[in-house]
């Protein structure tokens, strides 16, 4: 693209250039008639010969330059097209994600069973996390597949209290994560990660109108390697509970949410509560083009 961008970046020397053929011409066609009176034929036809060879060259550069802005202008018209038809696709996604949600809000009120309509509620903040993704990417200027994760997590932890807690609660959230921005294949099951284990929290580590703590942190390790270490004050559950031996579906999504980060996921038995230490890589997905 440099070679392509480069009458952009120096429209002063095309200038120049044009400038200095226009002024070589006068010069010549001078020391053409100055030699013609002094018989100087042999002058004459090789200066004829060098203005037709400078005429040809100045020919040939307006050519690659007009050349050079056709492409130029054909590619941000692509680029800008592409951009467009991707905020659209975002937009869509994300719209439909919260029909689904709706929908399933709408269902949740409906059934009379509470335990029918907790696992309603767990979906519909699944669906919420994943939709709150594409909310984000079409907000942005750029379009890029790159979300800032910092205030995706703030954005998710305030939906996820207000929704199991309500507006009146005792829960404080402890957020360390720098300023870092992951591609949209590492920031969804990263979120979903982060709803199972604080969905979690709320309804059984910090029960009821119960005083609580949920602490997220992340840091980055390597180029592409990251450590999230989250979880709460809470109860708590045995130690020997793990996914090979339970029923919950959240604990059975979080490890394999981890493997599918390229990640491995370990509990902190060490503190009171529940936490975990997730260490993963940055999932970046390469698609060929279809032009």
């Amino acid at each position: 693209m440099s070679d392509l961008s480069s009458g952009q970046k120096h429209p002063n020397k095309n200038l120049f250039i044009e400038l200095f053929n226009y002024f070589s011409s006068a010069i010549t066609f001078v020391l053409a008639v100055y030699c013609w009176t002094r018989d100087f034929h042999w002058i004459i036809i090789t200066v004829i010969v060098l203005l037709a060879l400078l005429f040809l060259m100045n020919g040939l550069h307006l050519r690659k330059q007009n050349g050079v802005k056709k492409v130029n202008s054909g590619l941000e018209s692509k680029l800008r097209e592409k951009e467009t038809l991707l905020k659209e696709v975002h937009h869509r996604v994300k719209n439909n994600l919260q029909t689904v949600s709706s929908l399933l809000s709408l269902q949740s009120r409906a059934v009379a069973d509470a335990k029918i309509e907790a696992i309603i509620k767990s979906s519909q903040h699944r669906v919420v996390s994943m939709s709150m993704v594409h909310e984000m990417l079409y907000k942005r200027d750029d379009y890029t597949s790159k979300i800032e994760l910092k205030p995706y997590v703030e954005e998710l932890c305030e939906y996820l209290i207000r929704s199991v807690k309500g507006n009146e609660h005792n829960i404080i959230t402890d957020l360390d994560i720098g300023d870092y921005r992951l591609s949209i294949d590492t920031v969804i099951p990263l979120g979903l990660i982060i709803n199972e284990t604080i969905t979690n929290a709320l309804k059984y580590g910090i029960p009821g109108n119960t005083e609580g703590k949920i602490k997220i942190t992340l840091s980055k390790k390597g180029t592409n390697s990251y450590e999230m270490y989250l979880g709460d004050n809470g109860i708590g559950f045995p130690e020997e509970v793990n996914p090979t031996n339970t029923n919950s579906l959240g604990l059975k999504l979080i490890h394999n949410l981890a493997r599918q980060l390229r990640g491995t996921i370990e509990r902190d038995v060490k503190n009171d509560g529940t936490y975990y230490q997730i260490n993963f890589e940055e999932v970046i997905e390469e698609f060929n083009s279809v032009d």
